[in-house]
């Protein structure tokens, strides 16, 4: 497979920090929604968790293998974050995506409202 649907929903946001260094060459597909998962600051960037009930703002970018790889290095795969194949909801249906997972504890007094998304900067 040469490309890949990626689910982002933190810096790597259009406009956020990380955008324009991973991913200013990748494709924007659409804006999606990925239900399932709850949206926490777990530092100075965001982390989602499965969570019932709960969904997440996001972007979803076409990438070749060489930026996931750098995606995956940017997000610590499999030890940061895991990534995880999903599937995100957007006006056109339902999209498989890969999306990378938190590992780590949250503070629920850190959790990001939906109303409050797409995350920005700290989410407020």
């Amino acid at each position: 497979m040469g490309t890949y649907k990626v689910f982002v929903y933190g810096t790597l946001l259009k406009g956020e920090e990380n955008h324009n260094a991973y991913l200013s060459g990748s494709r924007f597909v659409c804006c999606a929604d990925l239900p399932g998962y709850g949206l926490y600051n777990v530092d100075v960037y965001p982390g989602i968790v499965p969570e019932g009930g709960e969904r997440v703002k996001g972007e979803v970018y076409e990438v070749d293998r060489e930026t996931l790889r750098r995606l995956d290095d940017l997000e610590d795969e499999g030890d940061l974050y895991t990534r995880r194949e999903v599937i995100a909801e957007t006006a056109e249906g339902p999209i498989k995506v890969l999306v990378y997972v938190w590992n780590g504890d949250v503070d629920a007094d850190r959790k990001v409202d939906y109303t409050k998304q797409p995350w920005r900067g700290l989410g407020i």
